[in-house]
C-alpha cells in the first residue's frame, strides 16, 4: 500500500511539474511575441503568437489583444497589395480572434471594447448586414457605453438601427431611444475631450507646453470637430423621423406612463426643444411635470424657453439666471450665459450681451461662438464707435482679432471663423490708408461702449 501511495506522489508531482512546464513556457512564448508587438514587428511576432494560440489560447488576454494588432497589420499590407484572397482570409481570422476572446474570457472587463472594436473591424471592411452590426454594437454598448468611443462605430450604430427600424425591426420609440443614448455619449465625449484641450491652451498660452502635450493638443484640435460632425450625420438619417410630426405624436401617446420618470422627461423636453417643437402644447407638459417632480437645472432652462417662445423675455431671462443657481457644471453655466448673450444682442443691448458672452467663456474657455458674438458686436458698431471714417473702420480689427480667436480655441468653428476674420479685416483701414494717415503702431481709443482701444497694424 505504501508504494502505491508513493508512485500516485510521483504521477501527481510529474503532473504538477508538467503543467508548470507548459505554464512557464506560455509565460516565455508571450513575453516574445509580445516584445515584437511593441517593437512593431508583425511578421517576427506571428510564430510566437501561433504557438500561444496552439498550445494554450487560456492563458492570457493578451493574446488575442496582440493577435489583433497583428492581423490588422496583415489586413492594411494585403489591402494595400490589392490580394483580396489574402485580405478576406486575414479579416475572417481577425473577425474569429474577436469571438474567440469573448467565448475564452466571457467575463472579461474588455468584453465592450472587444464588441465595439469588432463591429468597427466590420464596418471599415463593409463586412456583415446592418443587423449582424446593430447586434454586435448594442451588445458592447450595453455593456459600457463609456468604452464605445469611435465616432465612426457611434455613427455606424445608429446608422444600423435606423436601418432596422424602416425594415420593421425596431420600433420607433427604441429608434428615438438610441438617438438619445448615442447623442448624450457624444456629448460626454466632447465635453471630457474639451477640458483637456483647454488645459493644454492655458500651458500653450503660457509657452510651458511640453512636446508630448503639443502632439496631444493637435491631435485633439483635429478629431474633436469630428463628434460634432456624426451628430449632425446622425441628425440627417434621421431625417423626417426626428421632426415635429413624429416627435409629438409619440411624447403624446408615452407621457403618462413616464410622467414620474425625470430621466425620460428631460430627455423627452430636450428633443422637443432641439428639434424646435417647443410650441407645442406637450413640450409645456413635459417641462411643467419636470419642474413638479424634480425641480433642477434642466427645468428651469426648459421653463426658461418656454417663456422665450411665447415672447415673455424678462420672465424667460430669470428662469435662465435660476438654472445657472441650480447647476455646478461648467458647461451648463456657460451654455445659459451664452444664451443670455444671444438674448441681449438680439434686444440691442451690445455691452450687456458682451459681460454675458464673457461669462460664458469663463466657464467654457473653447466656446469659439462667444468670442464671435463679441466681434459680431464689435462689427456692428463701427459706424458709431469713431470720430472719423479711419477709426470707424479701426473697430473691425477688434472685431477681427475676436474671430481669430475663436478659430484658435474652437476647433469645431476654426474654418468658419477664419472666414469671418478675413471678412472683416477686408472692411478695416488698408496698409495704403495706414501710411497716408501715418498711424502704424498706434492706439485709437473707443469711445463708445466698446471702450478701451485698439492698435494700428505695423504691416
Amino acid at each position: 500500500m505504501k508504494r502505491i501511495y508513493t508512485l500516485l506522489g510521483i504521477i501527481l508531482f510529474s503532473s504538477l511539474g508538467l503543467h508548470a512546464q507548459e505554464a512557464n513556457n506560455c509565460d516565455v512564448n508571450l513575453s516574445l511575441e509580445h516584445d515584437y508587438i511593441i517593437a512593431r514587428k508583425y511578421d517576427e511576432a506571428l510564430s510566437y503568437w501561433n504557438k500561444l494560440m496552439k498550445e494554450c489560447p487560456k492563458h492570457s488576454e493578451a493574446i488575442y489583444a496582440d493577435g489583433t494588432k497583428i492581423f490588422k497589420y496583415k489586413l492594411k499590407k494585403a489591402r494595400k497589395a490589392k490580394d483580396e484572397a489574402k485580405a478576406k482570409e486575414y479579416l475572417n481570422t481577425l473577425l474569429d480572434l474577436y469571438d474567440k476572446w469573448l467565448a475564452y474570457f466571457p467575463d472579461s472587463k474588455n468584453a465592450a471594447k472587444v464588441y465595439h472594436d469588432k463591429g468597427l473591424v466590420m464596418l471599415n471592411n463593409k463586412a456583415g448586414s446592418k443587423e449582424e452590426l446593430y447586434n454586435i454594437f448594442s451588445k458592447g454598448y450595453k455593456l459600457n457605453k463609456d468604452k464605445f468611443t469611435n465616432p465612426k462605430a457611434i455613427y455606424g450604430y445608429f446608422d444600423a438601427a435606423v436601418a432596422l427600424y424602416k425594415n420593421g425591426k425596431l420600433s420607433f420609440e427604441d429608434l428615438i431611444n438610441h438617438y438619445d443614448d448615442l447623442t448624450g455619449s457624444i456629448d460626454k465625449l466632447i465635453e471630457k475631450y474639451t477640458v483637456v484641450m483647454e488645459d493644454l491652451q492655458k500651458k500653450e498660452d503660457a509657452g510651458e507646453l511640453m512636446k508630448k502635450e503639443e502632439k496631444k493638443l493637435k491631435a485633439i484640435r483635429k478629431n474633436l470637430p469630428v463628434y460634432s460632425i456624426v451628430a449632425k450625420n446622425m441628425d440627417n438619417i434621421l431625417g423626417e423621423l426626428g421632426d415635429c410630426q413624429h416627435l409629438v405624436p409619440l411624447y403624446q401617446r408615452t407621457f403618462e406612463e413616464n410622467k414620474n420618470n425625470p430621466s425620460w422627461l428631460r430627455k423627452a423636453a430636450g428633443n422637443l426643444s432641439k428639434k424646435d417643437c417647443s410650441n407645442d402644447p406637450i413640450f409645456e407638459k413635459l417641462v411643467v411635470q419636470l419642474d413638479k417632480i424634480e425641480p433642477s437645472y434642466n427645468s428651469a432652462y426648459f421653463l426658461g424657453i418656454l417663456k422665450e417662445k411665447k415672447g415673455k423675455i424678462n420672465e424667460a431671462i430669470n428662469y435662465y439666471k435660476k438654472a445657472i443657481s441650480l447647476t455646478d457644471k461648467a458647461y451648463d453655466k456657460a451654455k445659459i450665459y451664452y444664451k443670455l448673450a444671444r438674448l441681449a444682442e438680439k434686444r440691442g443691448q451690445k455691452a450687456q450681451a458682451r459681460t454675458y458672452a464673457h461669462k460664458a467663456l469663463e466657464f467654457k474657455p473653447s466656446m469659439g461662438s462667444a468670442y464671435l458674438l463679441i466681434g459680431r458686436l464689435y462689427a456692428r458698431s463701427a459706424n458709431s464707435c469713431g470720430t472719423d471714417e479711419f477709426s470707424k473702420r479701426a473697430t473691425y480689427w477688434l472685431a477681427a482679432s475676436m474671430a481669430d480667436r475663436a478659430a484658435k480655441v474652437d476647433p469645431s468653428i476654426a474654418k468658419t471663423a477664419r472666414k469671418i476674420a478675413t471678412s472683416y479685416r477686408a472692411k478695416a483701414p488698408s496698409k495704403t490708408d495706414i501710411f497716408i494717415k501715418g498711424m502704424a503702431g498706434k492706439k485709437i481709443p473707443m469711445k463708445c461702449w466698446i471702450g478701451g482701444s485698439v492698435t494700428v497694424p505695423n504691416k
